[in-house]
Parts: C-alpha cells; sequence; structure tokens
C-alpha cells in the first residue's frame, strides 16, 4: 500500500486512555482559540521531550463536547502535533517522509479530532526529532461534519474523517450506473458499497490513491462506507454520478453472445459477468475482452473446452482465440481484483486460414516464452 507522500496524516483519532505522557514537561501552555492561528519557533531552548530528545511548545484549547477542530501546523519545521485530554493522548499528526528511501518531504502537518466533552485540551507543537527546530504557524479552524441527510445521486458533498468508519446513505430511484468517488488530499481513502445485492469495495480505483465504485444499481437503499488506511483523519469529497445507460448494457448472466457481434456490459459484485454461446457448426472465433475501468480475466467453458486468459489483448486486456465445436459455451468475464466497471466482448468469426495463423502464432509465443524461463533457470 502507498501513503500519499504530502499531508500524511498518522493521526489516531481515538481515545487512547492507556496511553501516558509522563515523560513529557509541558511547561505552561499558552491560550489558543478556535480559528485562530498563532506563530511560535521551537528551539534549543524549547522545553525538552525526555523520551526522544525532541523540544516543544504547548498551547490550551478550550472547546465544547462534539466539537469538532482542525488543526494546522505550517512553517519551517519538520515537525508534529499532539493533542491530550488531560495526560491522555486524542490524536497524532507527524511531518511525512517520501518512504521507500526518498528524503523526507518537509509540508503541512494536520489533523482533524471531535472533543468528547466539554473542557480545555493540550496542543503540543513537537520537532519530528531531536534536531528538528524551526518557525511554524498554528492554524486552527472549526469544522462542521456532514449532517447525515442521504448523498445527492448527482452531486457532491465536503466531510471531515473524525473516526475510523463513516457511513452515508444513498437512494437510488432510477435503476442505471452509478460511479460513487472518495477522494483527499490528506487522506488515501477507501470505500465500500453495500445493500439490494451489491457488495463493492475500492481502495486505489481513482486517480492517485483515491477510491472510486463504479457499478450498476437498482432501485433501493444502499449503504456508503468511507474510511482512511491507517486510521488517518481529514477532509475528504464524496462524489456520486449517474452515467446514461445502454438499453442493450448485459446487466445480468445469461445474456447471448452473437458471434460476429460485440455485446457492452457491467461485472457483477463479485466482479464477474457470463455470457452464453451457441454454435451450430465447428467454428474459428476470436474472444476480446476490453475494459477502461480494470484488467480483464477472459475464460470460456464448454464441450471439451476450458481455457483463460488475462493479458492477451491490448494492454491488460484479455484475448482467446480458439476452434469450437458445435454447442453451448458459457464465456466469463471478469475484473482482477474484483474491480467494477463496464467492459466490452467481442466475438469475431475467423475463417480457417486465419484460425490456423492466429493458433500457430499462439503457439510460437508460448514456446518461446518456456524457452526463455528455461533459460533463465540454467543461468540461476
Amino acid at each position: 500500500m502507498n501513503i500519499r507522500p504530502a499531508l500524511l496524516l498518522l493521526a489516531l483519532s481515538l481515545p487512547l486512555a492507556g496511553v501516558s505522557c509522563k515523560k513529557v514537561d509541558f511547561g505552561a501552555p499558552a491560550k489558543l482559540q478556535t480559528g485562530q492561528t498563532v506563530s511560535g519557533e521551537i528551539t534549543s531552548s524549547s522545553p525538552l521531550n525526555y523520551n526522544n530528545g525532541s523540544h516543544h511548545r504547548v498551547y490550551e484549547l478550550s472547546m465544547q463536547k462534539d466539537q469538532a477542530v482542525a488543526l494546522e501546523l505550517t512553517g519551517a519545521l519538520s515537525g508534529q502535533l499532539s493533542v491530550f485530554d488531560g495526560r491522555s493522548l486524542l490524536a497524532r499528526a507527524i511531518d511525512a517522509a517520501n518512504g521507500d528511501g526518498e528524503e523526507s518531504r518537509r509540508g503541512t502537518v494536520g489533523l482533524a479530532f471531535r472533543a468528547p466533552h466539554d473542557g480545555n485540551y493540550l496542543v503540543a507543537v513537537s520537532g519530528e526529532s531531536a534536531d528538528a527546530f524551526g518557525p511554524f504557524q498554528l492554524s486552527t479552524t472549526r469544522i462542521t461534519p456532514y449532517e447525515g441527510k442521504p448523498l445527492p445521486v448527482a452531486g457532491e458533498i465536503t466531510d471531515w474523517m473524525l473516526q475510523d468508519k463513516q457511513q452515508y446513505t444513498l437512494e437510488v430511484e432510477n435503476a442505471g450506473l452509478y460511479k460513487i468517488s472518495m477522494d483527499s488530499d490528506v487522506l488515501d481513502p477507501k470505500l465500500a458499497l453495500s445493500g439490494k445485492d451489491v457488495e463493492a469495495e475500492d481502495d486505489d480505483g481513482g486517480e492517485n490513491l483515491n477510491a472510486r465504485i463504479r457499478t450498476y444499481l437498482q432501485p433501493g437503499k444502499y449503504t456508503v462506507s468511507a474510511t482512511a488506511v491507517n486510521g488517518n483523519t481529514g477532509e475528504f469529497k464524496l462524489r456520486i454520478a449517474s452515467d446514461a445507460t445502454d438499453p442493450a448494457l448485459a446487466v445480468r448472466d445469461g445474456t447471448a453472445l452473437v458471434p460476429g457481434q460485440a455485446v457492452r456490459g457491467v461485472v457483477d459484485s463479485r466482479g464477474r459477468r457470463s455470457f452464453t454461446l451457441e454454435l451450430s457448426k465447428i467454428t474459428g472465433i476470436q474472444l476480446d475482452a476490453i475494459s477502461d475501468d480494470f484488467d480483464t480475466v477472459l475464460s470460456i467453458s464448454g464441450p471439451g473446452v476450458r481455457q483463460e486468459d488475462d493479458d492477451g489483448g491490448a494492454g491488460t486486456n484479455s484475448r482467446l482465440v480458439l476452434g469450437l465445436d458445435p454447442g453451448r459455451y458459457t464465456v466469463t468475464v471478469a475484473s482482477l481484483g474484483d474491480r467494477q466497471g463496464t467492459f466490452e466482448l467481442e466475438a469475431t468469426l475467423l475463417d480457417a486460414s486465419d484460425l490456423r495463423r492466429m493458433i500457430s502464432e499462439a503457439a510460437a509465443e508460448a514456446t518461446a516464452a518456456a524457452e526463455s524461463a528455461t533459460a533463465e533457470a540454467e543461468a540461476e
């Protein structure tokens, strides 16, 4: 799992009553108001964190029960934010390293949390290591989480991740293809959709690390669950869009596949869709499964035949070239990783010479691949 390099939030937004800060000398906290931005600096004379040798400054923030606040730390300091309820840690966010041995990028550190009761909370700005010093700006913003109404079927909402999982209701009136997206600059989003014979989820199906589910929905009520990888907190958007639906779109198993024609379909919640192919005579045929939404896997089973292909077509598309006896066959298109979306399945008739040529080419490629694998094994 890749973690977004800018604005990584390792905010543990849950009450960790057993986490103590006995080794941290807070000192006298300065007052901090919601909506205020303060400037400060971590120097060698700032109070010391005895657990790792870093230094800190502490602010006192007065909040009411269930009030939600976003904190943002910017500036030259490579630092971290911590929020304490008395001596118990409520949330923490640190400046992110890029990972994979790359140099750490300094950027905004942010977290969001909700007050469990009326009272004063301590907000600590610390260097992320013993040699982290520099000026900083600390901003506080009062936030209003989404009010909980059903999601708009065509539109978007903005909300804040304040707990492990947040659930929303989606009420669909018209059957069709729907795309649900979860986008964020500070989270690695993950989406799940359930209801009316649909169980689907996605992590990185959108751009960058964003999540996207694209599937066919019947009228009914569905639950959309939003989470963040590693329990991070922060702002995100949920977008719902309905695509124009082709009346001929295959949305159920068993649709007839006619040689010489193409059919457009959508996979079910398991990431699969099956078709029926009936042949009255010996037939040379090429099957292609093409999708912009997922990596296709194509299979066929029937009289004396059981074959499968993953990437035999262009890119991640699938292709099978076959000579088939008369009979009834089941052709299945599946998505690698159970991804959701639409595809096109095309059955192209081949004459005898084309069939012999394509089978010969496929055999030659298989032989070359086997010889290459053998040579590599012998070289080792």
